[in-house]
């Protein structure tokens, strides 16, 4: 039950970044698909020629990472209002080595409520290496050995949620090297926001960089704000993304709490 719900709130803060509003306009150059594994030093770039602006569609963040051997990468979701007592912060952090065939996942959750005497926290982790998966918090964790076609079906299941955050109009920067991997930045405001809700705008920006060589999200951040009059009901909310150790050693190995755990658990 605790690994369902764990996966439950990772998926709705990766459908929070999709949101319900346009993405990149249907105008705007296609990005290619990542290539030479996303190689951050190089190997077939799609740096546009001079005077040129390079193309701002992303690929899906499934697709992005899938085209890396390892990584690190964390997503932030902030909202606070319309109460100014009320706030929610939810953070996943991955990281993944297809060397290891391993991968690490940790989500922790919390908000609070008008009148609570203190935040509502959760915090929750899964191990994946090969076949064996381990996940839990505390003192509380669970082991388990997987058949390898169930490994192999579960990551199928797992590539199909294919998203890519909220991007609208975007403009061109500058081309620019974040996380060290050589990018290219743009910016961007959510166009129509308040206007079916009558609301007032705040604030609106949204920045990004794409790699050159493979279009996938590098770094990501949106600032929202609007409310319904001077200081009133006022709803904020922050999204960001930063993808790190970009085809660099990433080491994921299981904790003493989960090789515990394998020792009383049975395996099929």
């Amino acid at each position: 039950m605790k690994k369902k719900m764990f996966l439950i709130l990772s998926l709705f803060v990766l459908l929070a970044l999709a949101c319900n509003l346009s993405t990149v306009s249907p105008t705007q150059s296609p990005g290619g698909a990542p290539q030479g594994n996303g190689n951050p030093s190089g190997g077939n770039p799609s740096n546009p020629q001079p005077g040129k602006t390079p193309p701002a569609n992303p690929v899906s963040i499934n697709e992005g990472l899938t085209s890396l051997n390892s990584y690190q990468m964390t997503i932030n979701y902030k909202s606070t209002g319309p109460d100014p007592a009320e706030s929610s912060i939810m953070t996943v952090e991955m990281q993944r080595s297809q060397d290891q065939d391993a991968r690490f996942t940790h989500f922790t959750q919390s908000s609070v409520k008008k009148g609570d005497a203190k935040p509502s926290t959760s915090d929750s982790n899964i191990y994946q290496i090969g076949n064996d998966e381990c996940d839990g918090s505390g003192s509380d964790w669970t082991w388990a050995t997987q058949l390898p076609n169930q490994t192999e079906m579960n990551g199928l299941v797992q590539n199909m949620i294919s998203l890519t955050p909220l991007i609208d109009n975007p403009t061109f920067v500058a081309a620019e090297t974040v996380n060290g991997i050589p990018s290219n930045h743009f910016t961007f405001k959510i166009s129509g926001i308040g206007a079916k809700s009558g609301a007032a705008v705040n604030a609106d920006q949204g920045d990004y960089w794409l790699a050159v060589d493979g279009q996938y999200i590098v770094k990501y951040s949106l600032v929202l704000e609007t409310s319904m009059g001077p200081s009133v009901d006022v709803i904020h909310q922050e999204v960001s993304i930063d993808l790190t150790q970009a085809n660099q050693p990433v080491n994921i190995v299981f904790p003493q709490n989960c090789l515990d755990a394998s020792k009383v658990t049975p395996t099929p």
